[in-house]
């Protein structure tokens, strides 16, 4: 803690996050990434040291304990580079440009800034020498590093030529549960052989395909791994929640970092299961997970969640815990991940119809809307020191639409519905490449992508378009807006050519796609007041994936109402594709309704 404390002394309003146990990485003269650092670097013909850190991360603490307070290395890089320090969680954009593929990440960058070398933890004998080795060939033969870098960007160009596209049909659909059928550990549940991280949304896809065919091989992949992940290390059974991921196949071995995100997606995945598959002993995890989020990510006054608690392996590795100091949590409200557990907090809602989880998303979502978004801007990435942070993120407003768009589906209340309209002709205005026909990740036109970018450029990259196509599928069931629909179709035919690159993004792809290909439930209410409620409970207790509830008013939507050819009378109208329902005008009614217009659905 000294030196956390010293440095900010040093440093005024610069607050760098090193390790909370002793070390002297403060000693680096670590500037921020910035316009300024990257002139500086440019006026000197100085390289660059680029340290990718992140508050929760185990080796990010050894590297600043150890490489950065090694004496040589501070000497050596406060000698002869420019050193800048990112925070990975607040500056999403530039981690995405230059990761080298997981944390900590170091590139050496050019005065230009492309990546000449890079790695992720690198001991201080490793790093002198690779410190000393890139300066000499850049002072000796700098040309030679031109041409590497050169090269490099051929090959990218060779790579990044664009793909043909044709437009996906729902045969893809297919395509998509067979990749993760192939690459299912039936020993153990989860995708791959290797480490395991938990795949939400490969989880979410799959109860999707199921909720279609009752595919019984689905059940049990889906099954077997929500079991053996509650069983595994990887969940903290002293005080619940889940870890990022595992290092071995079994899910045991974790890294102990606990992450807001990842938990948000275990809640909902849980909850969706015990409806979609009727397994009410997933509620139990579900519950225990949410426990954990409040308890430790969580503050009731204001109602947000912080971004994540850090990986203190001694700490819990102890069964007895009591009297221990709890690992840090990064007080930091993140409008991504935040986006996330309100969407797990309204499943959670939806599979026990328990309020407290309504209104705990409700006033999360009401801080967002008040602190960190605009009608102009979109919303912001974190809030910190009384100020939002960092607009202008592809993810952030693709998650918080999906969020709102979730909370309008369970209150119909239009305080939701128009935020989430006004992101969705933000990103169609203005991150909308019309000429790659997909989106831009970020609008600051101050960041040039290096055209040595990082090794998780491209899924980052990937993974925000097609969050950000999964959203506008879900927008363009509400009211007629036949541009966002030519951009939805546009994005969605480019995506095909390289869905299948990485596994996640496959499910995630599906995800977006089935608001496509497929026929999504338009659930119409037509109705005011505490009769709305009524059928909007009886909705969301129910496991339907693609819905788009719209509530029309009796008395305010008239123009509306006539337009769609309804008698104006309180009524709930069912369509999917060419199919529609009589009129249901009794709540306790529409359950039994929907379960039979669903199964009435074409397989």
């Amino acid at each position: 803690m000294f030196s956390i404390v010293l440095y900010q002394q040093c440093a005024g309003a610069e607050d760098f996050r090193f390790s909370p146990r002793l070390n002297k990485a403060h000693l680096i003269h670590w500037r921020t990434w910035s316009q300024a650092a990257l002139d500086e670097a440019k006026k000197k013909n100085s390289l660059v040291v680029l340290s990718l850190s992140a508050v929760w991360c185990h080796w990010c603490h050894v590297m600043d304990e150890t490489t950065y307070s090694d004496d040589a290395v501070i000497s050596y890089i406060n000698e002869h580079f420019i050193p800048i320090r990112v925070d990975a969680d607040m500056r999403p954009d530039i981690d995405a440009l230059y990761n080298q593929g997981g944390w900590p990440s170091t590139a050496i960058l050019t005065p230009q800034g492309e990546v000449i070398s890079g790695g992720n933890y690198i001991p201080p004998e490793e790093m002198l020498g690779r410190l000393k080795r890139v300066s000499a060939l850049f002072a000796k033969d700098p040309r030679a590093l031109r041409v590497r870098i050169e090269e490099r960007k051929a090959k990218k160009e060779i790579r990044s030529t664009k793909a043909p596209a044709g437009a996906p049909d729902a045969s893809v659909l297919d395509n998509i549960v067979q990749m993760l059928k192939s690459s299912f550990d039936g020993r153990n549940g989860g995708f791959g052989e290797g480490q395991k991280f938990p795949s939400s949304d490969s989880i979410d896809f799959l109860l999707t395909q199921y909720a279609r065919n009752n595919d019984a091989e689905i059940e049990r992949h889906v099954t077997l791994t929500l079991d053996r992940m509650a069983q595994g290390e990887i969940c903290d059974r002293v005080e619940g929640g889940f870890f990022r991921y595992a290092t071995k196949p079994d899910w045991s071995e974790p890294h102990f970092e606990k992450m807001l995100n990842v938990n948000a997606g275990m809640i909902e995945n849980y909850a969706n299961a015990s409806l979609a598959l009727g397994q009410k002993r997933y509620l139990k995890i579900m519950r225990e997970t949410l426990r954990y989020v409040q308890a430790n990510l969580y503050d009731a006054g204001s109602g947000v969640f912080f971004g994540s608690q850090d990986a203190d392996e001694s700490y819990y590795r102890k069964q007895n815990r009591m009297g221990e100091q709890a690992p840090f949590v990064d007080r930091i409200v993140y409008v991504d991940s935040s986006s996330l557990m309100i969407s797990a907090l309204l499943a959670s809602y939806g599979a026990t119809s328990n309020e407290h989880y309504l209104d705990m998303a409700v006033k999360c979502a009401e801080y967002m809307l008040e602190r960190l978004y605009s009608a102009r801007d979109g919303v912001f990435h974190f809030f910190r020191e009384g100020e939002p942070q960092l607009k202008g993120l592809l993810l952030d407003n693709a998650l918080a639409g999906l969020a709102l768009l979730d909370l309008y589906n369970v209150t119909g209340d239009v305080r939701y519905l128009k935020p989430a309209q006004e992101i969705g002709g933000l990103i169609i205005n203005k991150f909308f490449d019309a000429d790659m026909q997909r989106f831009r990740t970020n609008l600051d036109s101050a960041i040039s992508k290096p055209v040595t970018a990082g090794m998780l450029s491209e899924m980052n990259d990937a993974i925000a378009n097609v969050q950000t196509l999964r959203f506008l599928g879900r927008l363009s069931y509400i009211g007629e807006n036949k541009y966002l629909k030519r951009v939805r179709d546009a994005a969605a035919a480019t995506l095909f050519s390289g869905y299948g690159r990485f596994p996640p993004q496959a499910a995630m792809y599906g995800n977006a796609l089935l608001w496509i290909v497929a026929a999504p439930v338009q659930i119409t209410v037509l109705s005011d007041g505490t009769s709305a409620r009524k059928y909007l409970s009886a909705l969301n207790g129910l496991y339907i994936p693609e819905k788009a509830v719209q509530v029309l008013s009796l008395s305010k939507d008239r123009e509306e109402i006539a337009k769609r050819r309804y008698p104006l009378m309180e009524s709930v109208y069912l369509c999917s594709g060419s199919r529609c329902s009589a009129p249901i005008s009794d709540p306790k009614r529409l359950a039994a309704a929907i379960r039979d217009f669903v199964a009435k659905a074409p397989k």
